[in-house]
């Protein structure tokens, strides 16, 4: 049912359609929405390049730190505006039905649809980046792991060899750039995986939302059936009212033939009653 409004000056119901909240909210969510687009397809992105680096086996450490500290950022600012788009989804969805006409009513059941699909390709891309960043740190821990061993025993070698106050100054020798690009590449793999569980824990709190804005979803899809459901039970029956006012339409036609017949009939009749009298 569309609202009205009475014009105090005259007195006559005025039609009122228009609602200065509901075009503000929908054009921030809108906004918002391309903005969240735009960040989770240059993360795809960066996801595409890291699942290069493990398919060629070519796992280059600082590339691959370089994209995952872009690839961080990202989610943390995706994760942001999907907090924010949700609070103007959930603002927009408080709007009474009865200030909104069909068309608005339809474009935010759209809008809240587009933002629902949105999360779940951020939810997904976000599962999928943590899947290959988990490869990645797997394959740098084995390799740390075996370069360690072989460190090992090639000093073990050298305390055969070697006098034990030479040993105490050889322990895990490697020369002083191998020996910080060891700590290095440890310090990668601490930082990846608490990355890791920080991405895996913003997850967990964006399943609430996602949960929340498809409940929001459901509840505006059963408007809009509804009114769709309105609109094309008044097409039936304006189909029937068609078909009817053509029946009458065709039945008054029927008649004024009839009528225009007995007309004639008469005419003639009374032409030759007039004949019968003066001849």
């Amino acid at each position: 049912m569309e609202p009205y409004f009475v014009d105090e000056n005259e007195g006559d119901a005025v039609k009122y359609t228009d609602s200065p909240e509901f075009e503000s909210l929908k054009d921030q969510i809108a906004s918002q929405l391309f903005e969240i687009n735009g960040q989770v397809s240059t993360l795809q992105q960066f996801l595409s390049t890291l699942k290069s680096f493990l398919e060629s086996s070519n796992i280059n450490p600082k590339a691959v730190d370089k994209i995952d500290k872009k690839s961080v950022d990202n989610i943390h600012k995706t994760r942001n505006l999907v907090n924010e788009i949700n609070q103007l989804v959930l603002r927009i969805n408080d709007l009474e039905e009865s200030t909104l006409d069909m068309t608005q009513v339809i474009a935010r059941e759209k809008l809240s649809r587009d933002v629902k699909y949105s999360i779940q390709e951020f939810q997904n891309t976000q599962l999928s980046y943590t899947k290959i960043i988990k490869s990645i740190n797997d394959i740098a821990k084995n390799k740390l792991a075996t370069e360690n061993n072989t460190a090992l025993l090639e000093e073990e070698e050298r305390d055969n060899t070697q006098v034990q106050q030479q040993h105490a100054q050889m322990i895990v020798e490697r020369d002083p750039i191998n020996n910080e690009e060891f700590v290095y590449q440890q310090n990668l793999i601490r930082q990846r995986d608490e990355e890791i569980l920080n991405i895996e824990q913003g997850i967990t709190e964006l399943n609430e939302i996602f949960k929340d804005l498809s409940t929001v979803v459901q509840q505006q899809g059963l408007m809009v059936d509804n009114i769709e459901a309105n609109i094309y039970s008044t097409l039936d029956n304006t189909q029937l009212a068609s078909s009817e006012l053509n029946k009458a339409m065709r039945y008054q036609r029927r008649s004024g033939k009839w009528c225009l017949y007995m007309l004639i009939a008469l005419s003639v009749m009374l032409l030759f009653m007039l004949l019968m009298v003066f001849i």
